[in-house]
């Protein structure tokens, strides 16, 4: 397995790459030395940069029917746009916390926008942290154009 890191304002993005397949992507809120991984990296450091709004490397994800159509869902999601966790469910047929649940095991954030999941009354929890779902929120939203 290979690991690129991308550093951003508030901390590193680690993406996990096995077979030149996506298969994981993690937050953190330290700074480490960045590590090039050719397109994996690359179109990371692009959204940041706001000059890309949806990345399109290959993945490997195994999961079941139910998160495969919530996580498919979700990636349809625009830049810069939300959706509620009651709204998902509705249009999909499923529990509100089904759809909840399937953002929590998300194992490619950003790539699945699930930081674009929100609820009703809340922006509600991220795998990489709250400040971190806010923080990406916050630059989609000021990169609108």
């Amino acid at each position: 397995m290979e690991k690129g890191i991308v550093n951003t304002e508030f901390g590193s993005i680690i993406v996990y790459v096995k077979d030149n397949k996506a298969i994981k992507i993690e937050f953190t809120n330290e700074f480490l030395e960045e590590i090039e991984l050719g397109i994996f990296t690359s179109q990371i450091k692009e959204y940041f940069e706001g000059k890309r709004k949806k990345l399109l490397f290959d993945v490997e994800i195994s999961t079941g029917k139910t998160f495969k159509k919530i996580w498919d869902f979700v990636r349809e999601i625009p830049y810069g746009q939300t959706m509620t966790y009651g709204q998902i469910a509705k249009i999909l047929n499923v529990n509100p916390r089904v759809v909840g649940f399937a953002m929590s095991k998300n194992p490619l954030p950003i790539y699945i926008p699930c930081h674009r999941v929100v609820g009703k009354n809340d922006i509600h929890g991220f795998t990489g942290g709250r400040k971190w779902k806010e923080y990406l929120l916050n630059l989609e939203s000021s990169q609108q154009y």
